[in-house]
């Protein structure tokens, strides 16, 4: 096991990080950090059930490494000076803290367009033109839009098959 190192997330450290650095381990700027924990209404201090404490921008931001590119916890343990059952619990509980906040916004629409009636229609309308199976409603489309090189973060958006940096949009 690696040992436990790094610094503390804080305010005034991800001020003192530079901005690409800021935004390559949390996918955010250090002042949309802030909105973003603001917008959340992240408890502060986040408290886990082993009574870890976390202040809401520390949690998010561990969060946010974790999900950024599912980097080992101990790694992260070495990075933001927490042990790795910590991590775990604040990553576990925090994603269930903000499904159960924001159900709402994040709950699929089940009584509108995607009702099970309404999936029901769309599947009979789609087998109706010949599809194979009875239960298709909806297809997969990548949409790949070209972008100009960027700076930083080249191979993150460099697509091997295009031959060309891309953004890649995926949606049913």
């Amino acid at each position: 096991r690696p040992e436990q190192g790094g610094q503390r997330i804080t305010t005034e450290w991800l001020y003192m990080l530079w901005s690409w650095d800021c935004l390559y381990r949390f996918r955010f700027y250090a002042a949309e950090l802030l909105d973003l924990a603001a917008a959340l209404r992240i408890p502060d201090p986040f408290i886990t059930a082993s009574r870890y404490s976390f202040t809401a921008i520390e949690a998010l931001c561990i969060l946010l490494a974790r999900y950024k590119s599912c980097e080992n916890q101990y790694d992260l343990s070495m990075k933001y000076d927490r042990c790795q059952s910590s991590i775990s619990e604040v990553v576990n509980e925090l994603t269930i803290w903000l499904d159960d906040r924001w159900e709402g916004v994040l709950g699929l629409d089940t009584n509108g367009v995607l009702s099970p009636d309404n999936l029901a229609k769309y599947a009979a309308a789609v087998y109706a033109v010949g599809a194979p199976l009875q239960y298709i409603w909806g297809f997969i489309d990548c949409t790949i839009r070209r972008i100009c090189r960027p700076i930083i973060f080249q191979g993150q958006v460099y697509n091997g098959y295009k031959r060309y940096h891309c953004m890649k949009y995926q949606a049913v």
